[in-house]
């Protein structure tokens, strides 16, 4: 296990800037998940972790000892790629045996650490089977066995899961959680899938156009967003701009065309003056509440479309011309016959659901 930090790294490739400026500090045991859309820099940032690039700019430390220029051979860390690179020349055994045997391990000790990892991944008895006879879960835990045989410093996983179906994705993402908490070795996970981040991190860094964004705990990231992007791609959010009217120790008034809602102070994060404009108000959709009639903070709409799910109902209304709301109600009896579109509805916005924030920020927070 390994603290490693990232300080003030910079990767540009013919001068296009990948990642940028990036102080990262992930704790010895901790499962952190670098978080984004394609072309973000969450896998260039793994792959300088496991040196298969050198960062322009900066240092990378493991437990305080600079491995910055350090080849990816003597970092000791174990990596998971996304299409698993899998000899398919090989057996299941002798694909995990291979980095032992470059290490030149003992042929008895390597027989041991082998049927070890492969236990440790439910695939004791499948050594002597060819890839090609394995469906991509059993590929996948061939390619966690691999690089947890080593007895890596390090685990590095890169969309592992990414080619699995959904169901397969599931079992995998709790294996490898199960594998990583029982190990408490230092586990450092690429993924686009939120619902993969949320999960199964202790932290996550959420990254955006070579930018690390916000770090925080699953639950800052997605109930304390830091900008309108975190809040839009972690998970689903409305954003609604607004102005602020009011600033009190207790609540922040904020008006929306005709309506003036109400947000708690201790939701906020950022300084709020009166006047000002450039902020949105931010309310996930299953804060959303159906509500009988106008009241303090509930807003009219027209429902356009309600889509049963079995337990709930994704509603979209339009507020205006302008705003859309999405709303997701939990079924109960009688809701499907008073969501038609079409209607006018009430929807209720809790103040302990809404925050504020500003329509322009960067960087980590």
């Amino acid at each position: 296990m390994s603290r490693v930090q990232l300080l003030q790294v910079n990767k540009t490739f013919d001068g296009v800037v990948a990642v940028k400026q990036l102080d990262l500090e992930i704790q010895e045991g901790e499962f952190f998940t670098l978080l984004g859309p394609s072309g973000c820099g969450k896998t260039t940032t793994l792959r300088m972790i496991a040196g298969f690039y050198y960062p322009t700019k900066g240092k990378i430390l493991f437990d305080d000892q600079e491995v910055t220029l350090v080849p990816p051979h003597r970092r000791n860390t174990g990596m998971v790629f996304q299409n698993y690179a899998l000899f398919p020349h090989m057996t299941v055994f002798e694909n995990v045996a291979f980095g032992l045997e470059v290490r030149k391990i003992p042929r008895k000790e390597i027989r041991d650490r082998v049927g070890d990892a492969l236990r440790q991944v439910r695939l004791d008895g499948y050594g002597e089977r060819r890839i090609s006879q394995l469906s991509g879960g059993q590929q996948q835990r061939v390619a966690l066995a691999r690089a947890l045989v080593i007895r890596p410093r390090i685990l590095l996983l890169d969309e592992p899961l990414s080619n699995l179906d959904a169901r397969l994705r599931d079992e995998m993402r709790a294996e490898i959680l199960s594998i990583q908490r029982s190990l408490g070795i230092t586990t450092i996970y690429v993924t686009h899938d939120q619902v993969e981040a949320l999960s199964m991190s202790n932290r996550i860094a959420v990254f955006n156009q070579g930018v690390c964004q916000q770090v925080g705990t699953p639950d800052e990231v997605y109930n304390r967003p830091c900008n309108t992007f975190v809040a839009s791609f972690v998970g689903e959010t409305n954003l609604i701009p607004v102005t602020i009217q009011e600033v009190t120790e207790e609540y922040i008034t904020v008006k929306y065309g005709d309506y003036t809602l109400r947000v708690r102070q201790e939701s906020e994060k950022f300084p709020v003056r009166e006047g000002e404009n450039h902020w949105y108000l931010s309310i996930r959709p299953e804060g959303v509440q159906l509500a009988s009639e106008s009241g303090p903070n509930t807003v009219r709409v027209q429902l356009q479309l309600a889509q049963f799910t079995g337990i709930s109902f994704q509603c979209t209304s339009r507020l205006d011309d302008q705003q859309t709301l999405q709303a997701l109600l939990v079924n109960r009896p009688n809701l499907a016959g008073s969501l038609r579109a079409g209607e006018t509805l009430w929807f209720h916005l809790p103040e302990n659901q809404l925050r504020l924030i500003p329509a322009h920020t960067g960087g980590t927070a």
